[in-house]
């Protein structure tokens, strides 16, 4: 008997290549993924759950029956009361402050509202207690967002506690949830404006590793003064032989991580023909100031206050922001028409 011949060999199937995904972020610790209303989140050191949730109109009224002092939203704005109820989870023996401040909101404007936007007396109870473990409380805060803004959520943003892995996520709106535009990946820094003897002119838009900057309107000598002065009858006049200039300026956090950066006054020095910088003066700013958390995409216009010497040409707006050593962001942008 023959042997079988065996068949020939064929190519074996190689399996489809299946495309990365990207590993989804825990539950919690992103905009992208933050946990639902009804959960009780245990974040570091606290227990917090989202009682109740009242805005525009509804909340205003509430606000008003608080303090009849209370001033409404500024146009465009509106109030938002978040009811929340904590519990302290430290593993320590000492008593540990809790409030509205420990609490942030964020929504589709990409905007982190923090308490102090919101200046005014919430409805009893506030939320305002110290607790030792094991100690619990419940109250109000109030906070600002833009009108009709969706995908509220509940920044867990503990004042003291300096870790950054520490920031939880709650949503406000039933399904919220925020993610980073992939569009801010493919945005590169130019070099425009960065030598202080070649700045970008007004009109220019300037790209940083982290930010763009464009300025909208520059005021400067008497009108700027009044209005420093108009913005808050405490501040102060320039100093002798000073003016101030006050500048209108729009920004963008182009930035790509999760997270919210803030921008203010601080960011800016002037220079001029004299080679003389001039450090922010420190006045309260018209308003809209330029104090602001944004993230990734989020873009606001504001103003800041600088300063120079009366008779100094060639002023140069300086922008540095804080805490930036390595100098990629500082940027020269020229005031003169």
């Amino acid at each position: 008997m023959q042997p079988t011949t065996p068949p020939e060999p064929t190519d074996t199937p190689k399996p489809t290549p299946v495309p990365p995904t990207a590993t989804p972020q825990p539950i919690g610790l992103s905009r992208s993924n933050p946990y639902p209303r009804s959960e009780v989140v245990s974040a570091p050191n606290w227990d917090v759950q989202v009682l109740e949730v009242k805005r525009g109109e509804e909340a205003w009224k509430d606000i008003q029956a608080a303090n009849m002092f209370n001033e409404a939203a500024p146009e465009g704005m509106e109030y938002l009361l978040v009811k929340l109820h904590v519990k302290s989870t430290y593993a320590d023996s000492d008593e540990h402050s809790i409030g509205g401040c420990d609490f942030d909101v964020t929504g589709d404007r990409l905007i982190r509202y923090t308490c102090s936007m919101a200046m005014v007396v919430e409805p009893d109870p506030q939320l305002d207690a110290r607790l030792f473990t094991g100690g619990e409380a419940e109250g109000w805060s109030a906070y600002l967002v833009a009108q009709g803004e969706g995908n509220l959520i509940l920044v867990v943003n503990e004042t003291y506690n300096f870790d950054e892995g520490a920031i939880r996520y709650i949503a406000l709106d039933e399904g919220a949830k925020i993610s980073i535009s992939p569009e801010l990946a493919s945005i590169k820094p130019t070099d425009l404006g960065k030598e202080r003897n070649n700045p970008a002119s007004r009109a220019d838009k300037i790209t940083t590793e982290d930010w763009e900057v464009s300025v909208i309107e520059v005021i400067r000598g008497d009108e700027a003064w009044r209005m420093v002065q108009e913005a808050n009858q405490f501040n102060d006049p320039p100093a002798k032989g000073m003016e101030y200039i006050a500048v209108r300026i729009h920004v963008r956090y182009i930035g790509t991580e999760d997270k919210a950066e803030n921008i203010d006054g601080s960011f800016f020095k002037t220079v001029g023909s004299t080679a003389v910088l001039y450090d922010s003066p420190s006045v309260v700013g018209p308003d809209p100031s330029l104090d602001i958390w944004l993230y990734p995409g989020g873009e606001y216009e504001g103003w800041i206050v600088a300063q120079a010497a009366k008779d100094e040409t060639g002023v140069v707006l300086v922008f540095d922001p804080l805490f930036d050593f390595s100098g990629k962001n500082r940027r020269f942008i020229s005031l003169e028409p």
